[in-house]
């Protein structure tokens, strides 16, 4: 972390004013205080130094990581390599964001990480604000889990407003994550809930029943299965056409080409097109 190596000299000038006090003279113990100040601020600072210096440096995936994306992720296999790029910062950068807390298992694994933030960021990928921050912290549960809002409910996700919170069974989401045309991506589900929360100003276009056919058609998947998959009955419309705008692009364009355009100006990208994401500069 960049505000520990910060802390580095603070650290050792206070370590050497301490042996000069209790060696040679007591009066050498004035100049720690400006050190243990310095070390005070430093660590009441520390996620804003953290922030400050992955903004001007920021973190890349490299190995398995990398690879994750690389190999199952169609969406940034299709973007130019510039993108990738970008795509692989902000991924990173989602990760140092955020609280990745675990339930009922020992960790949240760094593949675990990447996925859930792979979904996110490609919803925000054409916005300069693509941390979607009033929802920090993300819970995670090996298999599908009951919860306060949905007591009986063994389900594989939900969004937990009031505390800003995305909940996900594990299981669940990886599957999504690499097989996406046998298994509902629920991480791009949730995070298409926050997407529309953490930008209400945006006007989303209207959606009738009738989209629940066509999206069936597109995916294979119909609104009772997806139900079944998450085990919610109230599975809303937009968060699975938002899914399926990600997922199957060319598909959604072929059957769906207005709501298709229409979403790609709302996310200010074009998924569906090879090395054309982003319709609009963002600088």
């Amino acid at each position: 972390m960049p505000a520990r190596i910060l802390s580095i000299p603070f650290v050792l000038g206070a370590l050497i004013f301490l042996y000069l006090t209790w060696e040679v003279d007591t009066r050498y113990s004035a100049y720690i205080v400006p050190f243990v100040i310095g070390l005070a601020l430093i660590f009441t600072l520390s996620p804003q130094v953290n922030w400050w210096w992955y903004q001007r440096y920021p973190p890349d995936l490299t190995g398995k990581l990398r690879g994750l994306l690389e190999r199952f992720l169609p969406y940034y296999q299709r973007l130019a390599e510039p993108e990738q790029k970008r795509f692989r910062h902000r991924v990173a950068l989602y990760v140092e964001a955020n609280d990745f807390i675990a339930k009922g298992m020992d960790e949240v694994s760094p593949d675990l990480k990447v996925v859930a933030a792979a979904c996110a960021v490609q919803l925000t990928f054409g916005k300069r604000d693509f941390l979607m921050n009033t929802f920090e912290h993300l819970i995670f549960f090996p298999q599908p889990f009951p919860s306060p809002q949905y007591p009986e409910n063994y389900h594989a996700s939900e969004i937990y407003e009031e505390d800003g919170a995305i909940l996900f069974s594990a299981e669940q989401l990886m599957k999504g994550f690499f097989t996406p045309h046998k298994f509902y991506n629920i991480g791009l589900h949730e995070y298409a809930k926050v997407f529309e929360r953490s930008f209400p100003d945006l006007a989303f276009p209207a959606l009738s029943d009738t989209h629940w056919q066509e999206l069936q058609q597109i995916s294979g998947f119909t609104r009772e299965w997806i139900g079944e998959w998450i085990n919610l009955d109230d599975i809303p419309l937009r968060a699975v056409s938002i899914a399926h705008f990600f997922t199957f692009p060319q598909q959604f364009y072929a059957l769906l080409p207005e709501l298709y355009e229409q979403y790609a100006r709302l996310f200010n990208q074009s998924p569906g097109k090879a090395e054309t994401p982003v319709l609009e500069a963002l600088d």
